[in-house]
Formats: structure tokens, C-alpha cells, sequence
């Protein structure tokens, strides 16, 4: 049976496809979809078939934590910020639902209608099971050599009348700060920066810093494959604060973290994967996390999730109220 793609940027049509996905650790120019997981190990390229298809799940259920254990791991994600210099880390966690693994499309279609404004996807496959997702923050997109990309940090309840505090705006300029960087590091041209200003996706709202950039010559997914991770999923520095994140998170991120989307010659529209889940039979399990710095509160922080958590959890309870 033949892996299922579905996924609908925003302003454009479905796409509902069948077909293969491959795994590879190099880009794929034959493939116009690609997949990457959290930590870029690998890369998973689409390849429409027309086959008949069917939904695959994990074998295993990822790790749910509990508020406690979230914490006291937040308490020792603080505790090593300045044993290791770091400026930020991305705490996550996993929350657990009961959900009807059979209304998958219903729950695609209601994201659609909800969110016109995040990339929407759904996609299944041996390599990787069932995920879903409404993610509002652009990696990358390229029409021709023109490039685009953010930086998408600090969140509030979308109806918070307070302003953004110094740890949210420390978030957000350590962002936009890697990001400038990294472009700059690519030789490319014509950098443009604007903001930071608010933005509202569903039930929360962040801060966000725009870039455009020409590229006489860098495919998409190079360009991508040097931004990604960002500070917005990882940390700063990257690697320090990925390592740490490592031994204090009871689960292995998959495709949370990565980035996902639509590539060809003329446009490329990337995404990073967050506000996902991974459907097994039975469960939804919703991947969310925080940016930590050294002034972070982990029981704010726990909060900041919960909020996050509601972009998943209006729809699963609408389509399958328990």
C-alpha cells in the first residue's frame, strides 16, 4: 500500500496525493516535497505513485509528561544555562488525547477551514507513521531568487492585552539576531529585515521579524538546510542547547522541529513543524514547546504550552468529543 500526502499552503488548493517517501540524508531535485526531521539526520522526499493507499502508525507511543516531571526539567534546563553559556533553549513535551484515528481528514479539513493561514499537511508512512499539523512559521519560501524567511518568537494568549515583557522580547532578538547572521554567512544579496511586530496564529500570538533576500544561484533547500535548526526550536548556541534539551526530554522529537513543505525550480514553500501531532490508533499526541532563558518561570513556561496546545486541541475536541 502507498503513503498518503495531503497539504494545503495557505491561499492555494489541496494537494492530495499517493505515493512513496523516500529517506535520504542528500536533497532529492526529482521530489517536489520534502520532509526533515528535528536534528536534520534525515530527509524524506515524496514521490506521487497514484498507488492505493493507506495509513500507517508507530509501533510505539511517544513519552508523555507530566506536569511535575515538565518542571523539574525546566528547573534543570535553568539551572545549566550558565554552565554552558546559553542564551536560549526549546523545552518541549508531549500531551496525550483520545482521538478516532479514522477521522484524520475530517481533522485536516477543519484545520484548513480554521487556520487559512498556516500550512496544513497530512501525511502517513511506514518510515514515520501519521502526523498532522497547522504550522503558522515560515522557514523559507522562494519564488525565483527571491527569498523569504522569519523569526517567530515570544507568545501570549491572543487576547492578552499586556505588552510584550523583556524575556519574550530577549527571545525574539536572539532569534532574529541567528537569523541575520545566517543569512549573511550565505552570500546572499539584497538582505532586508522588518519588524518585530505581532502576529495571531489561532489561539496564541507572537512576535515576528520578516527577511527577504535575493539568491542568484542557492537551491531552497540548501538555503533551508543552513537555517534550520533556529533558535525558535533549538537554542542558542545550537548545538550546546540541543545537547542539553537532549538528556532532559523524555522523547525523541521525530518530525517535530523540522521543517516540511513544497520545493520546485520556480517556488518553494517551507515550513517549520510545530503545532503537530502523531496519530496512533486510539491517541493523538500533540508535540509543544517552550523558549527557556535564564529569567524563564518553567511554571509560565508549562502555560505558554497549554496555550499552544489549544491550536490542536479546539479541532480534535470538535471532531471527537469524549
Amino acid at each position: 500500500m502507498a503513503d498518503i500526502l495531503i497539504y494545503r499552503i495557505p491561499e492555494k488548493e489541496v494537494v492530495d496525493q499517493t505515493g512513496e517517501f523516500r529517506r535520504t540524508s542528500v536533497p532529492d531535485s526529482t521530489s517536489n516535497f520534502c520532509i526533515a526531521n528535528s536534528n536534520k539526520s534525515a530527509l524524506y522526499y515524496f514521490h506521487e505513485t497514484g498507488e492505493k493507499a493507506a495509513y500507517f502508525y508507530s509501533d510505539r507511543a511517544p513519552y508523555a509528561v507530566s506536569k511535575k516531571e515538565y518542571l523539574m526539567g525546566g528547573e534543570s534546563l535553568i539551572h545549566n544555562f550558565d554552565l554552558h553559556g546559553l542564551q536560549k533553549a526549546v523545552y518541549g513535551r508531549v500531551k496525550s488525547v483520545y482521538f478516532d484515528e479514522t477521522k484524520c481528514r475530517e481533522m485536516f479539513d477543519e484545520l484548513c477551514e480554521r487556520y487559512p493561514k498556516a500550512f496544513v499537511y497530512l501525511v502517513s508512512s511506514e518510515l514515520f507513521g501519521t502526523w498532522i499539523g497547522a504550522t503558522p512559521e515560515v522557514l523559507l519560501s522562494m519564488h525565483g531568487h527571491q527569498g523569504y524567511t522569519m523569526s517567530l518568537a515570544g507568545t501570549k494568549k491572543v487576547h492578552a492585552g499586556e505588552a510584550w515583557d523583556d524575556k519574550e522580547m530577549e527571545e525574539q532578538y536572539i532569534v532574529t539576531e541567528f537569523i541575520q547572521n545566517r543569512l549573511l554567512t550565505q552570500d546572499l544579496q539584497e538582505i532586508e529585515q522588518h519588524g518585530p511586530f505581532d502576529i495571531d496564529a489561532g489561539p496564541v500570538k507572537h512576535l515576528r521579524t520578516d527577511f527577504s533576500f535575493y539568491s542568484p544561484d542557492k537551491s531552497a533547500i540548501d538555503i533551508a538546510l543552513e537555517l534550520h535548526p533556529t533558535p525558535a526550536v533549538a537554542g542558542v548556541p545550537t548545538k550546546i542547547a540541543q545537547d542539553l534539551v537532549a538528556t532532559i526530554e523524555p522523547f525523541y522529537r521525530d518530525l517535530y522541529t523540522g521543517f516540511i513543505g513544497a520545493t520546485d525550480e520556480k517556488n518553494s514553500y517551507l515550513y517549520v513543524n510545530l503545532r503537530c501531532c502523531q496519530i496512533l490508533p486510539g491517541k493523538a499526541y500533540l508535540y509543544i514547546g517552550g523558549g527557556y532563558t535564564s529569567s524563564s518561570i518553567p511554571e509560565d513556561e508549562w502555560e505558554e504550552t497549554e496555550n499552544k496546545a489549544r491550536t490542536l486541541l479546539d479541532i480534535l475536541e470538535k471532531i471527537d468529543p469524549r
